[in-house]
């Protein structure tokens, strides 16, 4: 009897959690444990543009296949979770009374570019790391290769900031939470603001540090819009806008 109650316990988790859109959610909730996973906790943070090229090499030297590992944890969590997740989005945002609307697909669009452009910035550093700090590159390769990386980071914040506009704009229609609807805003507004950080000429300072918030804050809102999701709250009818929180 135990095990019967159990698997029935089990098979109604497993039903609420992949009954109609609601296991979007869990692509969500999947990227942000695997992108803070590969991007800050293995990766780390390399030598910025312009930094000494004997530290880029030392940095590559002792920690070039972590950083490998990560690139490949982030890679992972953006392709393959991110990616469907901003794309089925607006469909896992719908319902009967409120259907997606005319501007939903800039959401699908805009992760896509993010994908595309964040894969294209990392392999330039992915290049020193598979060198592991060596000889392989010389020195003006090396500061070329961080240089790029710079602009390449720089750039994924325009479509980021669309994604987070967007998306944030789709949460509101569903007339999900004002708050989380404001986080998506907010991000937006810094992913634009961080993306001019290269025009210090540094890799350090105010703008980098917006764009650092940026990136947190697109994150967090991509969690509570994934729970959102997930809990299935405001799907199938109509909140009253004085119930919104």
């Amino acid at each position: 009897m135990a095990r019967r109650a159990g698997g029935a316990v089990w098979c109604s988790v497993m039903g609420m959690l992949f009954s109609g859109h609601r296991w979007v959610g869990l692509l969500g909730i999947g990227w942000f444990v695997l992108f803070l996973l590969g991007a800050a906790v293995l990766q780390g943070e390399p030598p910025a543009a312009g930094a000494p090229v004997a530290q880029v090499r030392d940095f590559f030297h002792t920690a070039g296949s972590r950083y490998l590992v990560g690139d490949l944890v982030a890679g992972c969590a953006f392709m393959l979770l991110l990616l469907p997740f901003g794309t089925l989005l607006p469909r896992a945002l719908s319902t009967v009374e409120r259907q997606p609307p005319w501007w939903s697909p800039l959401t699908a669009v805009s992760v896509v570019a993010v994908v595309t452009v964040g894969g294209t910035a990392t392999s330039f550093l992915d290049a020193a790391a598979l060198a592991a700090g060596g000889p392989q590159l010389d020195d003006s390769t090396v500061t070329a290769l961080l240089y790029a990386n710079t602009a390449g980071i720089a750039l994924i914040g325009l479509p980021a900031a669309v994604f987070a506009a967007s998306a944030a704009a789709l949460v509101h229609h569903a007339t999900g939470p004002r708050a989380l609807t404001l986080l998506g805003g907010l991000a937006a507004v810094l992913l634009v603001a961080g993306a001019a950080f290269p025009v210090t000429g540094t890799g350090h300072g105010p703008l980098w540090t917006v764009r650092f918030v940026s990136f947190l804050a697109l994150a967090l809102f991509v969690l509570g819009t994934s729970l959102y999701v997930l809990t299935g709250v405001g799907r199938g009818r109509s909140r009253p806008a004085a119930d919104r929180s």
